[in-house]
């Protein structure tokens, strides 16, 4: 799965998909926060560039990759409750979501977030079940992990309380000396990007109130609440096919069904604990706040939000089906395939048939009229290239210096650009056609642009790709090539 949905992207487009394209402006120098978000999926991106280099297909896999840890996780989670074949069953289930399959190669702090919120699923039920200090400070280290990837963690943080006081943690031995060692573990590792946020007017926060912050209308919030539950349905709907799929398949091929004779292995229990109470809490809580916070608070639900909050849907369906109601592993593992396949081929025929942008800009042939452009007017390589961030990083992603993005000409975006920089190497302007450049780049920039030039080329389907260019003139010669 991790390997299909990594090239199928790169197959299909010629340029990534934005956020995939966000990280790759960001991911030219380690800080410890960037404008709209915490740092940990830049960083993953920032290592694994220095050993193989940038490219698309690195993001989708990095992306996929998290999609791959995040099912090995549900597979421990559901090994504390269910024997290996019902463990199967859920793993199965959870790879048709569409947020792991068509949104899974989307490199952004959504993805990255999922692995966090299965590991400290799998140490609240290891806690709830009688473990000690080790699952506590890993259950803090994963929450830490997740904030410093996403914000929305402290949802789950919120589901991963309820689920340890519905399931009786307080009355275990030195529950208060767990707790403080679960905070602390959590609280520590945040403190530099806390630092961070002081000394960069809390930007992070800012992004994220666009939504938090929205005070929706008492009469629209029952409406997006509404739309953010339908969304989720309808991210579900490939995992709901498979199922109902691989019910049918064992119903008219008794041979798919598993031989009387293999009775699973008895788990350890829960002592004194329900456990369908302390999962249903950490399946529903997160989707359940969701909903409220839009209801009360008049938050502004993103659809994406889901990606989380209703990652352990499918383990808490299989868990509460009997087992003689659930599908074998045969039956599902041959209906998830029609499934993973059907939307491998929709992803082909509306790449072929109704391409996006992501598919119609060609940022490689563009990239190399630039480049020429470039060398035609000034000397030295291309350190830094200014405009709009998907299209700038881009062009910036074909060429060979794999020059930093000063995304919209805002000095925010990519501090590591200095005055200092420009002034030596100068930058290749980018601004999109039609459009006024200071609206693209600031007025600042495009007052000193030179050289202004369309670049166009053809591509599939008979469309045109364009783009605007100039050139921010360096020093003297230049950067060295």
């Amino acid at each position: 799965m991790v390997l299909v949905w990594s090239a199928l992207p790169a197959l299909l487009q010629s340029v990534p998909h934005a956020d995939n394209i966000e990280q790759l402006n960001w991911a030219h120098a380690l800080q410890w926060g960037y404008i709209k978000h915490p740092p940990l999926p830049t960083w993953l991106l920032y290592g694994s560039i220095a050993l193989v280099g940038p490219s698309a297909f690195l993001t989708y896999f990095l992306a996929m990759a998290c999609v791959g840890a995040t099912l090995l996780l549900l597979w421990c989670c559901a090994r504390t409750l269910l024997d290996r074949e019902a463990a199967a069953l859920v793993v199965l289930l959870s790879s048709a979501d569409y947020y792991l399959m068509g949104r899974g190669s989307f490199l952004n702090h959504n993805t990255v977030m999922l692995p966090f919120v299965a590991a400290s699923a799998w140490a609240v039920l290891r806690i709830v079940q009688g473990a000690g200090w080790r699952a506590w400070g890993v259950l803090g280290l994963v929450q830490a992990l997740g904030l410093l990837t996403k914000y929305q963690m402290a949802i789950v943080i919120a589901a991963n309380a309820l689920a340890l006081l519905g399931g009786g943690a307080w009355r275990r031995p030195r529950f208060a000396a767990h707790v403080a060692l679960a905070a602390a573990a959590t609280l520590v590792p945040l403190l530099p990007h806390l630092l961070w946020l002081q000394a960069h007017a809390f930007s992070t926060f800012t992004y994220a109130g666009h939504s938090l912050l929205a005070d929706l209308p008492p009469a629209d919030r029952a409406a997006q609440a509404l739309g953010f539950l339908a969304q989720q349905l309808g991210r579900f709907a490939p995992a709901v096919v498979a199922f109902g799929l691989a019910l049918g398949l064992q119903r008219t091929a008794p041979a798919l069904a598993p031989a009387a004779s293999t009775a699973p292995a008895p788990l350890p229990a829960f002592r004194d604990v329900v456990p369908e109470r302390v999962l249903a809490l950490l399946a529903l809580t997160p989707v359940g706040l969701i909903v409220l916070l839009a209801l009360f608070a008049g938050v502004a639900p993103q659809n994406h939000w889901g990606a989380s909050s209703t990652l352990l849907l499918p383990l808490l369906v299989v868990v509460l089906l009997r087992p003689a109601r659930r599908p074998c592993v045969a039956a599902a593992l041959t209906a998830v395939l029609a499934v993973q396949a059907a939307a491998v081929a929709w992803n082909v025929v509306a790449a072929r048939r109704a391409p996006g942008f992501h598919h119609a800009f060609a940022a490689e042939p563009l990239a190399a009229m630039a480049l020429e452009y470039w060398q035609g007017h000034t000397g030295g390589r291309i350190e830094v290239v200014i405009g709009p961030d998907w299209d700038a990083g881009a062009i910036a992603l074909e060429l060979p210096s794999h020059p930093s993005v000063l995304a919209s000409g805002d000095r925010g975006q990519a501090p590591w650009v200095s005055d200092a920089l420009l002034a030596r190497c100068g930058a290749l302007v980018l601004w999109r056609t039609g459009q006024d450049p200071a609206s693209q780049i600031g007025a600042d920039f495009a007052a000193r642009l030179q050289f202004p030039v369309h670049l166009h080329t053809t591509v599939p389907h008979g469309k045109v790709s364009q783009i605007e260019a100039g050139i921010l003139a360096p020093e003297a010669q230049g950067c060295p090539p």
